[in-house]
């Protein structure tokens, strides 16, 4: 019948094997340090790696008192001591007797020491480039990965604050991390007014992908300032010293992000208070002034303001008159003009010059046939009429004026 262990009984098998192999006890280990604690407990914590593996490392406190240089990331080692498994967790680890520093800085640390130097050279850590963040934004864009810590953090932090939030998902550690960073930048152009690039706390292995150039110019190249929030606030990336401005955790890019709503509505009433305040003296102002005005005219000043405003009647009255009485004699000018000249193509002028109209009943007589021999017609003349009979009508006989 097949055994079947407990996890904890599986974890004491593999202690056991490997304590029984004496190929790793008393060995030396040469590697970088990583990830290195010094906790308050007295013991240090750290990881041992080179180019393609790590193994995680304790220096009891106990054995501690050996050590001749101060430990810290990016250093060279060789650690003297034991291989174990750490049984609750089921971690093989190093158990260090001894540490000795050994030449130079390790490879990865060089590298990263080297990348930063040539992108400070290029102008992409200038301070003079930053820039400063907006206000009060009105689209955040955020750079991590959907289901990490980091998003909630920040979501909450963010609260009520109403501004369109744009997620746009990156993977922040691992395998193609870099990659998938600067595809997330540059998927937010155009699209958002401040950027916030974060994830939660790791192992520096984990957050390396943030020391990549390729993360480090796709930061640079952001259209929108940028907030990088990568890691604890002991961990300094080059994302960091690219971006606009760095905050130590997710939740303080949060708070950087956007003001303070409660102190923004506390200085919306005191702005309030303030203009109630300045309206109110106006208003003051305005009624002393009006009282002011109100005494000075007293009724030695109102009874002056009504004489002359009398006498102005007066010669308004006066002006009113005379050009009536000058329009009424132009009228009547032009009027003599106008009869006299209606008077000089008028029938009655023609009639004083000697001639006459010859009418019958009520209407005129311009023919001799017009009439019959011993009919009565009128004659109107230039001074009375006369009542005539015909006696004979020459139609034919041309008559010489």
């Amino acid at each position: 019948m097949t055994q079947i262990f407990t996890v904890s009984e599986l974890n004491s098998r593999i202690s056991d094997r490997l304590d029984g192999d004496l190929r790793l006890h008393d060995l030396w280990a040469r590697g970088e340090v990583s990830n290195y604690i010094h906790h308050r407990s007295g013991h240090r914590y750290f990881t041992l790696k080179d180019r393609e593996s790590q193994i995680s490392c304790v220096l009891f406190k106990g054995n501690g008192g050996s050590l001749d240089f101060e430990m810290n990331d990016g250093k060279n080692v060789l650690v003297y001591g034991d291989i174990s498994v750490y049984r609750p967790q089921g971690k093989v680890q190093l158990v260090a007797r001894g540490i000795k520093q050994d030449e130079g800085l390790g490879f990865r640390h060089l590298q990263l020491e080297a990348l930063k130097e040539r992108l400070a050279a290029e102008g992409l850590f200038a301070p003079e480039r930053k820039r400063a963040l907006p206000r009060y934004p009105e689209s955040i864009g955020i750079v991590t990965s959907p289901q990490g810590a980091a998003l909630r953090d920040v979501l909450r932090t963010l609260g009520s604050y109403p501004a369109r939030i744009i997620l746009s998902p990156a993977m922040v550690q691992g395998e193609g991390a870099e990659k998938s960073i600067a595809a997330a930048l540059l998927a937010l152009r155009g699209r958002s007014d401040l950027i916030i690039v974060c994830r939660g706390g790791g192992s520096t292995e984990d957050l390396w992908c943030f020391n990549s150039e390729i993360v480090a110019r796709a930061i640079f190249a952001c259209d929108a300032p940028v907030i990088s929030a990568v890691g604890h606030e002991t961990d300094v990336t080059v994302a960091d010293y690219v971006a606009d401005a760095r905050a130590a955790t997710p939740t303080a890019a949060a708070k950087m992000a956007v003001p303070d709503l409660e102190e923004l509505e506390e200085a919306l009433r005191y702005t309030k208070v303030r203009m109630m305040r300045a309206l109110w003296t106006c208003l003051e102002r305005a009624k002393d002034r009006l009282d002011h005005m109100q005494r000075a005219l007293a009724a030695r000043r109102m009874y002056a303001l009504a004489r002359d405003s009398r006498q102005r009647l007066d010669y308004l009255s006066q002006r009113l008159d005379g050009a009536q009485a000058g329009r009424l004699d132009r009228h009547k000018s032009r009027l003599e003009l106008l009869a006299g000249r209606l008077g000089a193509v008028g029938p009655r002028a023609t009639l004083l010059r000697g001639y006459a109209i010859a009418r019958s009943g009520k209407s005129l007589i311009i023919r001799a046939a017009d009439v019959l021999p011993g009919e009565e017609i009128e004659l109107v003349l230039g001074r009375g009429s006369l009542l005539c009979r015909v006696l004979e009508c020459r139609e034919d006989e041309e008559v010489l004026l």
